[in-house]
Parts: C-alpha cells; structure tokens; sequence
C-alpha cells in the first residue's frame, strides 16, 4: 500500500479561535483571511511555556519571514513560485518594498514623459500648437535626453534581473512577459546606440513606441486586461464582420441610389462659350441638384465607404442626408435604415458581445488571482506549521498541537507589509470617550447623533439657496461693491460652520473625528473657507461699517474673494451627496470607477506600493498604452505634413462657401502631429468622434493618399469600438454589484456605512468565483520547486 503524502492529508478542524475581529476582515474583502486565522490558532491546552520559549529568537526564523512572505502575496494577489531562502526573501521584501517600487514607478513616468521633451519637443514660447503662430521650440540638448533615457533603460534592466533571480531561471523561461521584457530592453538599447551614432538624427526612434510595455509589464491585473482584450477580440470578429458586411452593401446601394452627376461633353464647351448655352447649363441645375449627393458623398467607392462609416458615429448627420434628402423625403429611408441596422443594432450587440466575453474572460483571470491568494495564505499556514512541529520535537515541552499559537500569528501579522485598506480593517472603530459633567455629555451626545448631521446639512443647503437669491437679483451689485447682503450671510454661516467642526472634533476626539472621511472633508472646507473670509475681511473690511478702503493695490479683486468664498460653500454642499441613499448609490460607483480606472492613468499616477490599488488602474493603463502609442507612430507618419500659408489655394477657396467644413475653414491648425502633445489632443478629438471625418479629409489631402485613413480607423476601432465598449462593461458591472449590494443591505439600520465600502476589481467578480478545493492548493503547494513542507 503506497504511503500518503503527509501534505495533502486532511487536517483535523481546529475548535478554537483566535481573539481576532475577523468580522471586519469579511467586511472588506479579506473574507478568507478568517479561514487562515481559525486554522493557524494553537488548543486552548498548549501550556504559557511552551509560547514563550517558541517566541524566542522569532525574528531571525525562516518560517516566520517564509510566512510573512506569504502573506504579503497572497494580499497582493502574487505568485508565491520564487526563492525562499533567507537572502533571497530578504532581498524580494526590499524589492516590493514602497520605496522601491516607488522608484520603479518613478522611473517609468520618467521614461514616458521624455515624449513631450525629445524631438520634436512639445515646449513652445508661445504655449501653443497652432501652425499659424507656432513660436520657437525649446529643444532639449540631445546629449541629456540620452542619458536620462539609458539611466531608465539601465534601471529597467535592473528590474528585470532582479525579478529573474527572485523567481529562478525555470520560472523565467516559462514567463512570456519576462522574456518579452528582456526583448524589449534589449531592442532599446540597441535602439538607444543607434541614436548616438547617428547623433540624434535617425529616421525612426523605435524604442519611443515600444516604451508602453514597461508600463504593462509592472502591472499585474493590467496584465490581465491585455490578456483579455486579445481573447475576446476574435469572439467579437463575427459582429465585426457582419458590420464590414453591412458597410459594404449599403456602400454599393448607395453609390446606385445616387449616382455621381455626369456633365455632357456638349454642355461643358456650351458653358463656356455662349450664353444660351450657359442657360442650357442653367437648365440642368435640377438634375445636379438631385444628384448632388453622388458628387458630395457617393463620388467614389473609397468615398462612399468612409461617408458611411462616419455616419455610423453620428459625426456628419444630418449633414451627409441633406442632398437627398432635399430632393426627396424617402430618400431619408436609406440613412434611417442604415443607422437603425448598423447603430443601434449591431453596435449595441457588439456592447452585449464585448461585456458577456470579458466578464467571462475576466472572471477567469480574478479566480486565478484568488487561487494565487488561498495558496499564499496556506502556505504561510503550513510553514507556520512546521516550524511549530520542529520547535516542539526539539524542545523537552510535552505538549501537542497541529496548529501555530496565537503569539507568533500576531507577530507575523504584525510585522507584515499590509495596504490601508487591510490595516484599517484589523482596528476597531475609536469610541467616543464620554466626559464626566452631565451637562457636557449631553452636548456630546446632541453633537454625535446623525440628526446634527442633518441640521448642519439643512444649513448648508440653506446657505446656497441664499446665495442663489443673492446671484439672481444683485449680480452687478456684489461684483462692486463690499456692502452686500451676500457679504453679510457669508460671515453668519462660516461662523456657524466653524463652531460646528469645533464642537464635533472636541465631541468626537480627534481619532474618531478622522475616523470619518466626511467629518474630514467639511473640517477642510471649513479651515479655507475661513482662511479665505479672514483675508477678504482684512483686505475689503467688514460689510456695512467703516469707509471704503482703496483697493487698487490690492493682492486679489473683491469680485474673487467673492467668487473664492461662495465656491468653497458650494462645495462643501456636495456632502450632502452621500446623505441621500440613492445619490449616494450612483456616486459611490463613480468613485469605484475612479479606483478602478486610474487607470485607464496607469501607474504613470504614482501612488503607494499596493498592488490591490495599483492593478486597479489596469483599464485606464490600458488607453494610456494606447494613447502612448498612436501618439509616437502618429508622428512618425504625419509630423510636418500639414503646413499652414496665407497663399494656400484650399484655404482662398473657402472663402466662396465650396469647402465649408474643412480643416482650413473650421482653423483646426492646432490640431497636427507635429509634436507629442499635439497628438494626444488629435487623438482625443478622433476617439470623441465629432468631426473627425474633417480629419480624415485633411490628412489624406495633405499627405497626398488615402491609405492616411487606415490609421484614423485602426485609432476608431481600437479606442471606441474596443476600449470604450469595454469601459461600458465595467460601468454596468460596477452598478449592477453596487445595486445588488445596496438592494440587500436596505433593510439594514447602517446602509450608508455599507454601500460606502469600496469596491475593488476582484470584489466585482468575487460573487462570480469559487473556493478553490483544498486538495487543489496542496497540491499547488508540493509542486512548489524551492519549498520543502514535509518533516
């Protein structure tokens, strides 16, 4: 009979618990920490002894730096498959430190925003893109743009071999994104030698466009969203398809319905000879008229094409429809039919398609993570183990427990690198600490009940009600002069609003003062609005008394101090926002969408080291990846392509009406490719679709080809019909939980305290996932090359 593995045998439940809210645990999203907790806690019959000898020399222990390890992934949703001896640990921890990752982001950002410094610069002395007054650019030396870049390039490469020590040269072969890395780096620097030989004036800078990568890479959940994206783009080929199909046809029925105007060879030399023959001309005006919409959108195949193709955004209706339209009503019918077909149906299905495939896709991926997370949680649970089984054979304690004792848990726990969010939950609420006079307690008591909320919130609406009479019926008035009502109910009301912060942080006490975001969030308002009232009173005086002072010398207008005050009131009033359970449903989405997409401003937004708020950002690092992107090829295609002159044909042309709606005519000469910045901003205007059909007219005609077009479109397809479709699927996903939550929790007495709990990404899916087996993470864990739990 073959001999079982000790690791995967079935553990005996543990009865006792350690004395650990892991409640509040469950409440924000570390739900399972709990089972780590129940199962790591020694019997109640280990003896003190044997505790105190086991905490000896804790410190300098492997399993218990193995352990906080451990955890740390398992938070962070890492692979816990890298070294695990005591240099190598000591070594990971310094290299996910904040510190360091802070330099690492560092770097990165450094290395993406050499784009607005490297030529062509995006630093005008007029401040401008405007090809009409474009001013000097400030060029950068090219032999400090180069080191700063090989600096960066040279860190990154440090990075990468870093994280190939630290996970062993077999993880590294089995890693695509390590090895493209390698690839990436090693093209840059080859790049990067290029540059130097040709003293800065090579052709094509193929690094610049490469350098979206390295924010990729540092990202794990953006990682995911990559992986995703190119999953679910070939499920989505079939309705891509169907509407190249239904392009096409409605392409050729159009250039049928309206064909281009054909002039007899007669009539042109007619036209120009006589008279009578111009009145021929004259004649036939009817027949051009009916068929101008061939000449205007249906000339060419090519043009036919991208005619409807901007009508499927809605950028040129009704524009496109007019021609035919004025000639015939129902000729309206074929541009009704088209957008009903091509807008609202399949593009909406194609927003069915794209969320039904990620979330599947995605829901995926986040159990993966949540595999990677049980695994490190056992992990630490099972070297805890062993360590607690070697200590007590060498020991001379008789005593017995397959579990840790709860000392050495809290000293694991404590000594590990936590986020905020786990950190705030392991601390309880602060109590408010009662004063002894009756009278005083009774204050104490007014002040932290939710009905002073609500009266301060009746103030503040009351106070913009004011302010709103005041602005309607004095506007001039108060603009002029110091001697308003406004003045007057401004000094009342932030008199009030400071005694009331006043009076609830003495209430409160400072800790569960701070407690509360909201308390924060008024007790600053409340600190620059006095601040700003203080000034505007020691600079205008006081409303109604004394003369009136001189203030042509004076730092800031009245009109601004004025304007300064009643904002900061207006804002303060947003508070009450989160008061009303329904506002507070919608903007409380908002705000998950902000951690969720900061994204979509990468990690180009420095923050601390917290990988459950850095990956956060993935959809955003997603477009910024993209925006990077198209920006640098964009230049490298159209930069110094549209040239801006006072003798331009196009541009004296337009003066007759014939090329109404053109680049020229509408003056978008700030929009080029002729710097980083500028780019960005075109590529912007095209992902908002609006008049980007004059864009793609302005390119082609000054780059003398269509195929320019193949680049608007890819940037069409790729922003709006991907991304943006994928950014609707993360709204609705994040409602629907959002609702689902707030449905459930209505019924409850705190239902403001917990629709406020944010949500993560993996909390978004989390009803989605399972509990990975037991049996599963075992095994995981005997496969583990460098970690050796037998005894």
């Amino acid at each position: 009979m073959m001999e079982t593995d000790p690791l995967i045998q079935k553990r005996p439940r543990h009865t006792n618990v350690a004395d650990i809210d892991t409640a509040s645990l469950n409440s924000s999203g570390y739900e399972n920490s709990s089972s780590f907790v129940s199962s790591a806690v020694s019997g109640s019959q280990e003896s003190l002894a044997s505790v105190v000898s086991e905490m000896e020399n804790i410190s300098d222990d492997l399993g218990v730096l193995q352990a906080k390890v451990f955890i740390e992934d398992a938070l962070k949703y890492r692979s816990i498959h890298h070294k695990v001896d005591e240099k190598t640990l000591k070594l990971y921890r310094v290299y996910y430190s904040q510190p360091v990752q802070w330099f690492l982001y560092f770097i990165i950002f450094t290395i993406h925003i050499l784009a607005f410094f490297e030529f062509p610069s995006s630093i005008t002395t007029t401040w401008t893109s405007d090809l009409r007054n474009p001013g000097r650019r400030v060029e950068v030396m090219c032999g400090l743009m180069q080191t700063v870049d090989l600096i960066c390039i040279l860190c990154l490469l440090a990075d990468v071999m870093i994280k190939c020590y630290l996970i062993g040269a077999k993880r590294m072969l089995r890693s695509k994104w390590i090895i493209a890395y390698i690839f990436i780096i090693s093209i840059s620097l080859i790049d990067w030698f290029i540059t130097i030989g040709s003293s800065c004036n090579e052709t094509i800078r193929y690094r610049r466009i490469l350098r979206p990568f390295f924010l990729l890479q540092n990202s794990t959940l953006m990682k995911k969203t990559v992986n995703c994206l190119r999953r679910t783009v070939p499920e989505v080929a079939s309705v891509l398809l169907m509407l190249a199909i239904h392009l096409y046809f409605f392409t050729l029925l159009g250039m049928l319905l309206f064909p281009k105007p054909v002039m007899s060879k007669n009539d042109v030399i007619s036209a120009n000879i006589t008279n009578l023959s111009l009145d021929t001309y004259t004649a036939n005006q009817n027949t051009f008229q009916k068929n101008q919409e061939g000449s205007k959108h249906f000339n060419t195949l090519g043009d036919s094409f991208m005619s409807l193709l901007v009508l499927l955004t809605t950028a040129n209706n009704p524009d496109v429809t007019m021609p035919a339209y004025s000639v015939n009503r129902f000729y309206a019918l074929f541009f009704i039919v088209f957008l009903i077909i091509g807008l609202y149906c399949l593009m909406n299905m194609l927003t069915a398609i794209i969320f039904t495939q990620f979330k599947g896709i995605f829901t995926n991926s986040m159990q993966s993570s949540l595999f990677r997370k049980r695994v490190g949680i056992r992990a630490a649970f099972e070297v805890l183990r062993k360590r607690s089984r070697v200590f007590r054979n060498k020991s001379s304690l008789n005593t017995f427990s397959q579990g840790v004792s709860v000392e050495v848990l809290k000293h694991v726990i404590k000594d590990c690198k936590l986020d905020s969010m786990a950190k705030k939950v392991l601390i309880s609420k602060p109590p408010i600490i009662w004063v002894q006079n009756s009278c005083l307690a009774a204050i104490q008591f007014v002040v932290s009940h939710r009905f002073f909320l609500y009266f301060g919130n009746l103030v503040a609406i009351i106070n913009v009600i004011c302010i709103t009479i005041e602005l309607g019926q004095n506007y001039e008035y108060i603009s002029t002069t110091k001697d308003s009502n406004l003045g007057v109910m401004n000094i009342v009301f932030i008199v009030y609003y400071v005694l009331e912060q006043s009076v609830k942080l003495w209430a409160l006490g400072i800790r569960l003062y701070m407690w509360d975001r909201g308390n924060v969030f008024d007790g600053l308002i409340t600190i620059a609005l006095f601040t700003a009232e203080c000034v505007s009173l020691a600079i205008f005086g006081f409303p109604f008394i004394g003369s009136k002072r001189s203030i042509s010398n004076a730092v800031i207008t009245l009109w601004d101090a004025v304007r300064i005050v009643n904002i900061l009131i207006m804002v303060r009033l947003l508070r009450i926002i989160t008061q009303i359970k329904t506002m507070n449903l919608v903007i409380v989405t908002l705000f998950d969408l902000v951690r969720n997409l900061q994204a979509f401003a990468g990690i180009l937004v420095v923050r601390s080291l917290n990988i459950v708020y850095i990956d956060h950002r993935a959809f955003a690092g997603i477009l910024v990846v993209i925006f990077y992107s198209f920006a640098i090829l964009g230049i490298e295609l159209f930069q110094g392509k549209i040239k801006y002159s006072t003798n331009s044909t196009m541009t004296s042309n337009c003066s007759d009406g014939n090329c109404c709606g053109t680049y020229e005519q509408l003056e978008y000469w700030a929009n080029n490719f002729d710097d980083f910045a500028a780019a960005l901003v075109v590529l912007w205007d095209v992902m908002v679709v609006n008049n980007w059909m004059v864009f793609l007219d302005a390119f082609s005609r000054h780059t003398g080809t269509k195929w320019s077009q193949l680049y608007f479109i890819s940037w069409w397809l790729l922003s709006v019909v991907i991304s943006l479709h994928v950014f609707t699927a993360l709204i609705i996903e994040n409602f629907t939980m959002r609702w689902d939550k707030h449905q459930e929790a209505r019924d409850q007495i705190d239902t403001q305290s917990t629709s406020l709990n944010p949500l993560t990404v993996h909390d978004m899916f989390r009803s989605s996932l399972k509990e990975p087996a037991e049996n599963e993470i075992l095994l995981e864990l005997r496969n583990h090359q460098h970690l050796q739990l037998h005894t």
